[in-house]
């Protein structure tokens, strides 16, 4: 089964904030061939508003498990990507041997549905990248807004989103226009979670919805360069395997977002070069 199926119509809930829109979903090889479209499919902004919309609840909803308005450290999972290949494959060992770097981000949308045929809930989130580099490209370079506590040498923001236990750093931006679709195949639970308060997500929505209109009045005017940097970072129409941790804290190499294209790249490279998944393997091979 591919790592990445297609998904079929979603269990609106209260609890699960979904796309107005069903997305496809493909294969790690179709995230990479898709990452570089237009910049106004990219940046998808109807499917991103909708995601703000709380739908009524549904005799056979699908609820997930986690909430919008909560931080998460994240990373590719290539576990995940590896089951297309024998255990005792050279493909299967390259693929794992790979470590990907784990980054920091706020769930913006969560969405969920029965798998019927694995007898689980599949569960996809979308997550808006934290960091304390400012966006780039210059063109986004004020798409974000201020975790609480700033730093003291900062000028006074009174913009600052709050968080119900204290964020863990200092002068860390929450960015409003990029990010990544995730489906989350590995959670690593924690007693200790670091959410917005309600009213601050609110004004995160209200941010992001400005920003992404901005962006799009703009599109045109962005030179290739800009649009594909832009296309690398943006939430795209497909879903990467990850592994998710609820506890921010004590990840010690956290990569700022920039790093999450390289590290797609490098992963793109690495099953580009194994087999094909239908290979069958003769004497050809030991040669």
């Amino acid at each position: 089964m591919p790592r990445l199926e297609s998904l079929s119509s979603l269990s609106p809930s209260d609890t699960c904030w979904i796309p107005s829109s069903t997305d496809t979903y493909g294969t790690f090889d179709a995230f990479c061939s898709e990452r570089r479209y237009n910049i106004v499919e990219s940046l998808s902004a109807d499917p991103f508003r909708a995601s703000f919309d709380i739908f009524p609840p549904s005799q056979n909803q699908t609820c997930a498990k986690i909430r919008p308005g909560t931080f998460i450290v994240f990373a590719l999972s290539t576990a995940e990507l590896a089951q297309d290949y024998p255990e005792d494959s050279a493909d299967y060992r390259t693929i794992c041997q790979y470590t990907p770097g784990r980054y920091l981000g706020l769930v913006t949308s969560t969405f969920a549905r029965w798998n019927e045929v694995e007898g689980s809930t599949e569960e996809d989130v979308i997550v808006h990248f934290v960091s304390k580099d400012t966006p780039q490209p210059s063109v986004v370079a004020d798409h974000f807004v201020p975790i609480f506590p700033v730093s003291s040498t900062a000028p006074e923001d009174n913009t600052a989103l709050h968080t119900d236990i204290l964020f863990p750093w200092i002068g860390y931006k929450q960015w409003t226009t990029l990010g990544v679709r995730l489906r989350n195949h590995k959670t690593n639970p924690s007693s200790l979670v670091f959410e917005l308060r309600n009213e601050d997500f609110e004004r995160f929505e209200d941010k992001a919805g400005e920003d992404y209109s901005r962006l799009e009045t703009v599109e045109a005017t962005l030179d290739d360069e800009t649009k594909d940097t832009l296309a690398r970072l943006s939430v795209a129409p497909v879903a990467l395997p990850a592994e998710i941790w609820f506890d921010i804290r004590n990840h010690p190499d956290i990569k700022e977002p920039r790093c999450f294209a390289a590290d797609v790249d490098t992963l793109e490279s690495i099953i580009a070069g194994c087999m094909p998944r239908d290979h069958v393997s003769s004497a050809l091979d030991e040669e």
